[in-house]
């Protein structure tokens, strides 16, 4: 097990994801120390109220381009807004000043969407006595080929932009939706929680715009655990499903909480987020929930399931390596491919794969 992370390591990590990697691709490397700077801590309030200074300084921006008729500008400001604010609830809304920038996340992407080339569709699904609230984007040649996407414990719907802007430049339309446990999705984390994909599954199979011959799903990081699920609810409707990082067993066990527990290449607060999930606050009530969501333990494994690629990185230490191997022994055959780095690998060359075998299964 690592050692918790100081705070100097945690900001000079943040300064190495600036434009690189979600919550940070929007944010400024000269403004990004600005905030850290006030910084004598990362935990709650202290952290919010420095981004959110800066999503407020960018929401400002934006609305002077807006109303100056600047389509651009206002554009690129409600994404750095956007993008700030979602630095603010990071890794989830802890505090009044994380849940602020969180609101003010969903509003300024919203905001920034008008001005996308493939515009979105706030959908909200009916769900017991809910909603499942959705971005759905289609390209001009319909019907089209549909991939759902989601993220894990910190990587919501609105910081999955960048790779649901690929897709629908692949010609395929997206839909985006929080994971149990996250951003609005109406349920939190549990064996149950995958009534939430397959409703939106249903749904979306009933959408005139939509090939439903081919449908695909792509799940990152925690998000790959449902992903995968899915792909055994549904083997004969998904066209192929893609587990980038998710776990499948022994992710679930307390033994891999302990080891994992403050994993370097988290920023902070890991355990806490993945107790997020479940409604739950301290170790020992993850350790509680956790295993119920085994895939193995659910009898899930030995099931059909629809074509499957598994990729992640080869020194990850939020998910064990055990997890993937342990699907390629159960169940139809699948694809594998391990990348250099942690949790999630490079992604660049990751999902540079990922769309070339997504095409592979779409395509004709």
């Amino acid at each position: 097990m690592d050692d918790p992370r100081t705070l100097e390591a945690i900001k000079k990590d943040i300064l190495a994801r600036i434009g690189q990697r979600a919550p940070f691709l929007h944010a400024d490397k000269a403004e990004a120390e600005e905030a850290l700077g006030k910084m004598s801590s990362v935990q709650g309030e202290a952290w919010a109220v420095a981004w959110n200074e800066l999503g407020l300084r960018w929401e400002n921006k934006a609305k002077s381009a807006e109303s100056a008729g600047n389509k651009a500008e206002a554009k690129e400001s409600y994404l750095k807004s956007y993008g700030y604010y979602g630095i603010a609830r990071h890794p989830f809304p802890s505090s009044p000043g994380k849940q602020h920038g969180y609101v003010k996340t969903r509003e300024m992407f919203l905001a920034a969407s008008k001005y996308f080339d493939i515009s979105i569709e706030r959908v909200a699904i009916p769900f017991q006595g809910k909603e499942i609230v959705g971005h759905l984007r289609l390209p001009k040649k319909l019907p089209a080929p549909l991939i759902m996407h989601w993220g894990g414990i910190d990587n919501w719907k609105e910081e999955r932009h960048s790779f649901a802007e690929s897709f629908v430049k692949e010609g395929w339309g997206c839909f985006v939706m929080d994971s149990p446990g996250t951003g609005e999705c109406p349920v939190l984390a549990g064996p149950d929680a995958h009534q939430v994909h397959t409703t939106a599954l249903e749904y979306l199979l009933k959408r005139p715009e939509v090939d439903t011959r081919r449908v695909a799903v792509v799940g990152a990081s925690f998000g790959g655990h449902w992903s995968t699920k899915l792909a055994h609810l549904a083997p004969e409707t998904l066209r192929a499903a893609v587990n980038w990082g998710g776990g499948i067993h022994y992710f679930f066990q307390p033994e891999w909480q302990q080891r994992s527990r403050n994993a370097d290449s988290y920023l902070f607060d890991l355990i806490e987020a993945r107790a997020n999930l479940f409604g739950k606050k301290s170790f020992d009530e993850l350790c509680q929930v956790m295993p119920a969501l085994s895939l193995l333990d659910q009898g899930w494994l030995d099931k059909p399931c629809a074509p499957m690629l598994i990729v992640n990185g080869k020194e990850d230490k939020q998910v064990p390596l055990g997890d993937f191997y342990l699907l390629l022994e159960h169940g139809n055959p699948k694809t594998i491919r391990l990348f250099s780095g942690g949790h999630m690998g490079a992604i660049p060359d990751i999902f540079k794969t990922i769309i070339a075998w997504l095409h592979e299964r779409l395509d004709g």
